[in-house]
């Protein structure tokens, strides 16, 4: 499942001479902390975990690294939480969700109490496919039977104008369909339990994250895979992903010029899908130490082995090349705000 193609730019991992850290004894004899802004059972948390176990290989004194779950509001409570209240000394990190801080910003919220542009971002370690999953046992289980039934299917999501939340409104626009949508949920696990006992009928989630914790579901036909977002290949080209080759993807489906506006308000939770960060005012040091450390560990061999086998891609993507998709992104144009605004009363 690994996927070696950058989604932006071609990633080198060979780093010139002049960005050797100023100081690599610092982590020596010190704990290294990821905050997940998620609790554990989901995409995130199997994400630092994994990254957790390698990446002391490639933190120069091989510091002890460790994950601390801090879930809550989509991670705007570990996002938060790491921007003002967290040392930046280089000791700790998160790992949150983009598109949550980056609408939460746009529309002004009163829960985001962060500027994305002053982050210290380390990078990202993969991608996101966004599917419609519906239990195969259901009125809703192809898309057919989405379009003929009466009672409107109930998707589960964390929260209003989450980036799967977006991704459900474009269904609901592109399928002309209706979703009745149940808010609340804590994290991806949560959302599975209500379909496991029958409180929803579906639920948008990310796929490496789906397949990760629920691929079994797939293999043995509890659930369907019914529409993707899509995978980003080369110069953009958006193509159905190779572990679901047969599903199709939105806009394959719909040509609506709100669709297509919803997909480049997720377009950067997409490409940064699994993103970490470091409080502001870190040191540039140590942010380079981080950053060339993440980077390592993605290309470590061990790492990789254990990714492919919990089945976890990877698409890594330097702190760096983030800066630069954040400031494009926060030009936004007012009908765009205007919409998140809606998804969210």
């Amino acid at each position: 499942m690994q996927k070696a193609v950058s989604l932006i730019v071609g990633l080198l991992f060979v780093l010139s001479a002049s960005e050797v850290p100023a100081d690599p004894k610092f982590y020596e004899g010190k704990t290294l902390t990821i905050v997940s802004g998620y609790p554990p059972g989901g995409g995130y948390s199997a994400y630092a975990l994994v990254i957790s176990r390698h990446l002391t290989k490639h933190i120069p004194g091989r510091p002890k690294v460790i994950v601390q779950y801090m879930p809550g509001g989509s991670s705007l409570v570990a996002a938060n939480n790491l921007f003002n209240r967290t040392e930046p000394d280089g000791l700790t990190i998160g790992a949150v969700n983009m598109n949550i801080m980056y609408s939460a910003q746009i529309l002004k919220s009163e829960g985001a109490l962060f500027d994305i542009a002053k982050w210290k971002y380390i990078g990202s370690a993969a991608s996101q496919n966004y599917i419609l999953v519906t239990k195969s046992k259901s009125p809703y289980s192809s898309l057919k039977a989405l379009k003929e039934v009466k009672q409107p299917a109930r998707i589960g999501y964390m929260g209003k104008g989450s980036d799967m939340h977006v991704f459900g409104s474009a269904l609901e626009e592109g399928l002309g369909v209706k979703f009745r949508s149940i808010f609340g949920y804590r994290g991806g696990g949560e959302v599975d339990m209500g379909m496991e006992r029958g409180d929803i009928d579906g639920r948008v989630a990310n796929l490496s994250s789906f397949l990760i914790e629920k691929g079994d579901w797939v293999k043995n036909g509890f659930v369907k895979i019914l529409v993707q977002a899509g995978t980003i290949k080369e110069k953009g080209k958006l193509v159905r992903d190779a572990d679901i080759p047969d599903v199709p993807m939105i806009l394959e489906l719909s040509s609506a010029p709100r669709v297509k506006q919803l997909r480049r308000i997720n377009a950067l939770a997409e490409v940064v899908g699994k993103l970490y960060v470091a409080p502001p005012k870190t040191p540039d040091d140590r942010v380079k130490i981080l950053r060339q450390g993440f980077l390592a560990t993605l290309a470590d061999p061990a790492f990789l082995a254990e990714a492919n086998q919990l089945k976890i891609d990877t698409n890594p993507i330097d702190g760096s090349e983030i800066e630069t998709l954040v400031k494009d992104a926060m030009q936004v144009d007012s009908e765009t705000v205007e919409f998140l605004k809606s998804l969210r009363k």
